[in-house]
């Protein structure tokens, strides 16, 4: 497949900064593994993409992450359409290969994004019947169809503390911890228990750091990665079973690991398939953290209530004094801002037709990989990739006035 599709598309937006002739037929917002997979199937399918991300690279989240990040699903069932992870990348990629597989996978299929653009804000486009308008950095863009990819761990969420602006000792969120290195010696909170606190309390202990303390209120449901050497990551079948089921196979996986799994860690309010679907929450996946605790590696106290210039206050009235606190708080998926006034969200600030589906009050207008999941999000991109696609073609026909596959070339004969 010829590239010119994609790159004579950022040629002419690059030539016309700011234009608001700078109009093309579709753009993919972010250059992320879902967005990857969207721009890919167009492509195959003869769509012509112009891809743009505000990162200086592909997968620019992947690449801002800690030291030892690796993905929770199994390689085997990981892979973008079209493009398999090698297997000398392991059961469990990490971080820098997952990477270097989506750099390959660009590549591959010949994709050019356009980087160090970022979309502030998306419109109808006043100036046509159909279309939208993207407003970037770098001027306004036009399109008839976009496709936002940009993730659900797009923005950093710190929490309200009401002495956090007086603390003056080191405070970070858990995007910007790296590695253990510089914390050697030294005593940490880390706060937070979903996968990312688990994780970097785990490898702080195990790196050389002091006294590790990680604060939790509550835990959502905490599996390890694999079990014997069986990996437990559910088929993706999985996501559309009933939630009774899903509860009911959330707790035999439990009890497969053992009777006081997660002990001491506090138990999950609700079910696995409950806590996805009635409250947004996913699974959690964390190795060694339970090890670390019982150990006394990692130290479990409370949720945090307030901060003083240097201590920390906890909800049982302990008080600690950390060299560090790292905030593992979680992040948003910072639609509200892009796209809350077009009225294409539902609770939670979750895409109201999520999964890349055509939205009728929002033609042309799709989201990828957002909506929680029991199986990990990766599973599931290949069918968005695939749904959004068609939407975009869809969106595409209705702009040229005509039902089918109008306006949309075929792939060139190899």
């Amino acid at each position: 497949m010829s590239s010119g599709f994609a790159v004579d598309s950022v040629r002419f937006m690059q030539s016309q900064p700011g234009s608001r002739s700078a109009v093309v037929r579709t753009i993919v917002v972010g250059a992320g593994p879902a967005g990857l997979a969207v721009a890919a199937t167009l492509q195959s399918r003869g769509v012509p993409v112009s891809l743009v991300e505000r990162g200086a690279g592909v997968g620019a989240n992947w690449r801002g992450r800690y030291d030892g990040l690796r993905l929770n699903t199994v390689r085997w069932l990981s892979h973008l359409p079209g493009r398999r992870i090698p297997s000398r990348m392991g059961r469990w990629v990490g971080r820098d290969d997952f990477v270097e597989y989506l750099e390959r996978y660009a590549e591959h299929h010949r994709l050019r994004p356009e980087f160090g653009v970022t979309v502030r804000r998306i419109d109808r486009d006043p100036d046509r019947a159909t279309g939208w308008l993207l407003s970037t950095d770098s001027g306004d863009r036009g399109a008839t169809a976009v496709v936002v990819t940009t993730g659900a761990f797009d923005t950093p969420v710190t929490p309200v503390w009401p002495g956090i602006a007086r603390f003056r000792g080191e405070l970070c969120h858990a995007s910007d911890y790296r590695s253990p290195a510089p914390y050697a010696g030294r005593t940490v909170l880390v706060v937070g228990a979903g996968a990312s606190g688990l994780e970097i309390a785990t490898l702080l202990a195990d790196g050389g750091a002091g006294e590790v303390y990680l604060s939790v209120r509550s835990c959502q449901n905490l599996y390890t990665r694999q079990w014997h050497g069986l990996p437990l990551t559910p088929a993706p079948i999985a996501q559309r079973l009933p939630t009774g089921i899903l509860d009911v196979a959330g707790a035999s996986i439990r009890r497969l690991l053992g009777a006081d799994w997660p002990s001491p860690l506090p138990r999950a309010q609700a079910g696995l398939g409950t806590a996805l679907r009635r409250d947004g929450h996913e699974p959690v996946v964390a190795d060694g953290i339970v090890a670390a605790l019982r150990s006394g590696r990692v130290r479990l106290v409370p949720g945090v209530t307030d901060l003083s210039e240097r201590d920390v206050i906890l909800d049982d009235g302990q008080i600690l004094r950390p060299d560090a606190v790292i905030m593992a708080t979680g992040y948003g998926n910072g639609l509200g801002r892009l796209v809350g006034h077009l009225g294409v969200l539902g609770p939670g600030g979750l895409p109201s037709a999520p999964g890349g589906q055509w939205n009728a009050a929002a033609p042309g207008l799709a989201f990828v990989a957002f909506e929680p999941t029991v199986t990990g999000r990766l599973l599931r991109i290949p069918g968005q990739a695939r749904e959004a696609a068609a939407t975009v073609q869809r969106a595409l026909a209705v702009s040229d006035g005509v039902r089918g596959t109008a306006g949309v070339s075929r792939p060139p004969a190899r």
